[in-house]
């Protein structure tokens, strides 16, 4: 993968992009989870990126061009430019995250040409990955066509309660939000995850629909990378179209 440093809206963005397939229009753009935004639950951390990248294990697995995007003062990026600690606290969600991320993922679609573009989130990047999808976001990436989640955070103030962590204030919730059928959208949950419970899925799919898998053998992070291989030929592939 070439590292690459994409500047968004408001913030820079450390990027891996690996444009494996150039005869293809198509784009997978991966995005982590929160990683480490407190210690202990009780110090905000003053560097949030995770030590266990897993949507990068998931990316290094896809056969397709990739975008493995990161968020707003991670990957060593926490003192840069307008960068505090809020943007990976209270507005780990926020508007500003959204339309930044959206922004880095929209040059590199014009830099190559991208005709259909999936979003594919993890944990807290399947957040995101909802809300740069959603209704107010998605005009950003015209190609949009797809977005998958892996243990996502779709009812933030439900995980928020259920775990007694302050309220992020700052931050957009996805199941808040609304969204139009231009795009496929497909959530996976592990039963045994104790982070995000597959109820709080269910909660959100029952709101505004979607395909869902429930895997009795997974929690929060095992065992999507044993399972990815497969995913992406058996359910994420059908959701893409066929791009000249």
């Amino acid at each position: 993968m070439q590292r690459r440093v994409i500047l968004g809206d408001t913030f820079n963005h450390i990027a891996y992009l690996k444009i494996s397939r150039s005869g293809s229009h198509r784009l997978h753009v991966y995005i982590e989870g929160d990683g480490r935004p407190w210690l202990g639950g009780e110090y905000i951390s003053k560097d949030p990126t995770t030590k266990r990248p897993l949507a990068l294990d998931l990316a290094r697995l896809d056969p397709e061009n990739v975008l493995y995007l990161g968020r707003p003062c991670y990957m060593g990026l926490e003192q840069d430019g307008i960068c505090n600690e809020k943007y990976w606290t209270s507005a780990r969600y926020s508007a500003a995250v959204t339309v930044s991320m959206s922004a880095a993922v929209r040059q590199v679609v014009d830099e190559y040409n991208i005709t259909a573009t999936s979003l594919i989130g993890y944990s807290g990047g399947g957040s995101l990955a909802m809300l740069m999808a959603s209704d107010a976001y998605v005009s950003m990436i015209p190609t949009l066509e797809s977005v998958v989640t892996l243990s996502a955070n779709l009812d933030v103030a439900a995980w928020v309660k259920m775990h007694g962590y302050l309220p992020l204030s700052e931050s957009l919730d996805p199941i808040q939000l609304a969204y139009s059928s231009a795009a496929n959208f497909l959530h996976y949950s592990g039963a045994e995850d104790d982070n995000i419970p597959s109820s709080h899925l269910l909660k959100f799919v029952e709101k505004h629909g979607g395909q869902y898998k429930i895997f009795d053998d997974a929690d929060h992070s095992c065992c999507w990378v044993r399972h990815w291989p497969q995913l992406l030929e058996q359910d994420v592939a059908p959701l893409e179209r066929d791009v000249q």
